[in-house]
């Protein structure tokens, strides 16, 4: 078990060591960096509803993409606020700002920020220019023994959005239309279980939910291989979970910091009460500083691979068709 448990926690650090960076209102050398954060091309293609293939690494959803003549896999991640490129294969790319990115476990540097061309998805979605931050994913290749590009974020589907079908191992990609709705006949499912609307705060997804009937703030992960909590939510919340395991991680600079795995039975989404649920509760504070935004936990794998999920990105609203429920 703490084998799994340290895994998870090496594979969230990766991954959010990545995120919400590039601040939106840097002015390097008379270049605005806002605006080219803001100048990324629209997606095209010539389709209505998008089918994608996707692979599993782990919890990990995997999709297939071309970027120039460069093809593989990347990571779907709802948790990364545009796409990241991962620097083993893209060092060379001409760079417009050095970054520094932040995990769970501390802080990492040699990560920059470049302007990319001509990403494909299914051979019908692409992109001409996208900026992207590009930094060292080698901690998910090695724990997955999967060759991994980069991971594509919530800001390439801004004017789209997705369905993802786990037990079907299929991403569909949506056109919208003028009001930001699904095209006619297009939608997977048609009666929702659960239906709520979310915040996006650069670019990060946010969810409200209650576990154990206290209101709390969820950032919607797929790049989450678990559910996690913060160490510093209410009392009443960390008091009324079951421990499986508790165990101490060293971090960067030699600290120390304690990870436990537990157990809880309430989480409700929108009137609907998901049993059972597991979480990793440890200090999620560095996260939320590179969110740029304070928040109590994150929802991954463990939620999400309970049902088919829909985000549309345009409305903000997510929604989802539970398997067991049916």
């Amino acid at each position: 078990m703490f084998k799994r448990i340290l895994l998870i926690v090496l594979l969230l650090s990766a991954l959010s060591g990545v995120k919400a960076m590039g601040k939106p209102d840097i002015i390097i050398g008379g270049i605005n960096f806002k605006s080219l954060i803001e100048s990324d091309s629209d997606p095209y293609g010539d389709f209505k509803v998008l089918a994608i293939p996707i692979k599993r690494a782990g919890n990990l959803i995997i999709v297939e993409a071309q970027l120039d003549s460069v093809g593989g896999n990347f990571v779907l991640d709802t948790g990364a606020p545009y796409l990241i490129l991962n620097s083993t294969y893209f060092r060379g790319l001409p760079k417009i700002k050095e970054q520094e990115s932040g995990g769970i476990n501390g802080r990492s540097s040699n990560t920059f920020t470049a302007i990319v061309h001509n990403l494909s998805l299914g051979f019908d979605l692409h992109y001409d220019r996208l900026v992207a931050d590009v930094t060292d994913l080698s901690g998910i290749e090695n724990s997955k023994q999967i060759k991994i590009l980069g991971l594509l974020g919530t800001r390439l589907f801004a004017k789209l959005a997705i369905t993802v079908d786990i037990s079907k191992n299929l991403l569909y990609i949506h056109k919208l239309d003028k009001n930001g709705d699904i095209l006619p006949g297009e939608k997977v499912f048609d009666k929702p279980d659960v239906k709520t609307t979310f915040k996006c705060m650069n670019d990060v997804m946010f969810i409200k939910g209650n576990v154990n009937d206290k209101s709390i703030w969820f950032a919607f992960d797929t790049g989450a291989e678990t559910n996690m909590l913060d160490l510093h939510v209410s009392k009443k919340i960390i008091k009324s979970l079951q421990v499986i395991n508790r165990n101490n991680v060293l971090g960067v600079g030699g600290k120390s910091y304690e990870i436990i795995y537990a157990s809880f039975n309430k989480l409700n989404i929108d009137g609907y009460t998901f049993p059972n649920n597991r979480v990793l509760v440890s200090n999620l504070e560095n996260i939320g500083k590179f969110y740029g935004y304070t928040f109590d936990g994150i929802l991954g794998y463990d939620f999400f691979a309970r049902g088919i999920f829909t985000i549309n990105f345009a409305k903000k609203e997510f929604e989802m068709y539970i398997y067991t429920h049916h």
